[in-house]
């Protein structure tokens, strides 16, 4: 009686365990993540999170190949796989706003407003262009129903990679981040390319202006020009920018998906 009561506490210990585990990956992930991992949202609504998803995480997840058996240092280097798989994914995750970020600097460079403001989204600082694009587009992302993707890597995290069956090939994971990362150089010039060109055709008629009548002051009248030329073409560009934001969302779902199977062997 007492060996089948120590065994039901062993198994209970063990399912306990295993929560932890799978706890731990959701919360990486929710902490790195694009929206969550600002410091406006308190630390205690992550938390909520990550645990109600562990409550509907942990009954789904494949069976378990090995057992964990009390083991202090078994338990420790489990718990640094689910870190690891958690800070992968999130940081991944990470670079669906930062080309926006890149695009709104070469779009305040060249219109003359560097000023600094905190961007919340990066927890840096930042131009005016930069943080208010990244609202813009964080906002009709959520409206779209684009965070329920990152739900569903979650969950399927646990399918592509059981806990234990991590592959340790970091060449993979790089190769992906070092092809997402020049991706973003490209969207984010492409975000900027039609403010560029037009504070280029304002620069080169204004130094045409200069030549024909060198009286009048324009560099004094071409930055309120420029302010006002750079932001009307962000207006009517907004479409082109949300199709650029919608197409680098989809790259990054590949790369996602691409690490799940890198992480599984596949």
């Amino acid at each position: 009686m007492l060996s089948l009561a120590s065994s039901v506490a062993d198994l209970a210990v063990e399912k306990i365990e295993l929560f932890i585990l799978a706890l731990v990956r959701i919360a990486m992930i929710i902490f790195l993540l694009p929206v969550f991992s600002i410091n406006t949202v308190p630390a205690t609504v992550k938390a909520a999170i990550s645990m109600l998803l562990a409550f509907l995480v942990f009954p789904q997840m494949p069976l378990i190949s090995f057992t964990i058996a009390n083991s202090p240092v078994f338990f420790f280097m489990i718990v640094l796989e689910q870190v690891f798989i958690g800070m992968v994914i999130g940081f991944t995750a990470s670079f669906l706003i930062h080309f926006i970020t890149m695009g709104g600097e070469l779009i305040a460079r060249d219109i003359g407003l560097m000023q600094g403001t905190m961007n919340p989204f990066i927890e840096f600082q930042s131009n005016v262009f930069s943080t208010l694009l990244t609202m813009i587009m964080v906002i009709i992302f959520l409206a779209s129903g684009g965070h329920y993707f990152f739900i569903r890597v979650l969950f399927e995290s646990f399918q592509y990679i059981p806990m234990g069956n991590f592959v340790w090939d970091t060449r993979s994971f790089a190769t992906v981040l070092m092809l997402l990362s020049a991706s973003s150089f490209v969207v984010a010039f492409q975000f900027a390319a039609p403010v560029i060109g037009a504070i280029f055709l304002c620069t080169v008629s204004l130094g045409l202006m200069n030549r024909v009548m060198p009286q009048m002051q324009v560099w004094l009248l071409g930055i309120p020009l420029k302010v006002f030329v750079g932001t009307l073409v962000i207006v009517y560009s907004l479409p082109l920018m949300v199709q650029l934001f919608n197409a680098n969302f989809e790259q990054l779902q590949r790369a996602l998906y691409a690490i799940l199977r890198a992480g599984s062997g596949q």
